[in-house]
């Protein structure tokens, strides 16, 4: 089977030299391949290692990518002229699922230095969070289809719940 670009992971992969200094940001599917063809540039022998951040999908790397070389400004990368890849991305839909969970993706990679149980705590905090917000928009769209005439049955069969589930979340 045959993964279409837009759900492959891809990673934001980073070029260092020995002592640390960050020589060049790109994207990549697979990031060991990409950063080989960087071998003819005059920054190339100094490159010491390579770093990968991954991201659910192409797009969400490109986002990353673009927002790590303008805040970093590596040396290899170019800023500016034709061709540049540091201008502003555009701002990706706030509603699809692999940005949401490319959002908490690059949160875990800010904390990930944090003891396990911190990052435990966070997570289940941000779930807490996710699912209270989640609970009011589904009695929001239930009362919208009660507004349109729907009973709780013809509710709970059109979105897959029982009638019962449907009737206690609007009580709720």
């Amino acid at each position: 089977m045959t993964v279409q670009n837009e759900q492959r992971r891809a990673a934001v992969y980073r070029l260092w030299d020995a002592d640390g200094n960050l020589l060049y940001i790109g994207s990549a599917y697979d990031p060991a391949k990409r950063s080989r063809k960087h071998r003819g540039k005059d920054w190339w022998p100094r490159v010491a290692r390579r770093t990968d951040d991954w991201h659910p999908s192409r797009e969400a790397a490109y986002v990353a990518e673009t927002a790590a070389i303008a805040a970093a400004r590596p040396l290899g990368n170019r800023i500016s002229g034709p061709g540049a890849v540091a201008a502003p991305a555009p701002k990706p839909p706030t509603t699809t699922p692999l940005f949401v969970l490319a959002e908490i993706d690059a949160y875990f990679d800010e904390v990930r230095t944090e003891p396990p149980a911190v990052r435990f705590r966070k997570l289940t905090a941000l779930m807490e969070a996710v699912e209270e917000v989640a609970t009011i928009r589904r009695k929001v769209i239930f009362e919208e289809m009660r507004a349109d005439g729907m009973t709780y049955r013809q509710i709970g069969d059109a979105v897959g719940l029982s009638f019962a589930r449907v009737r206690q979340i609007l009580a709720s």
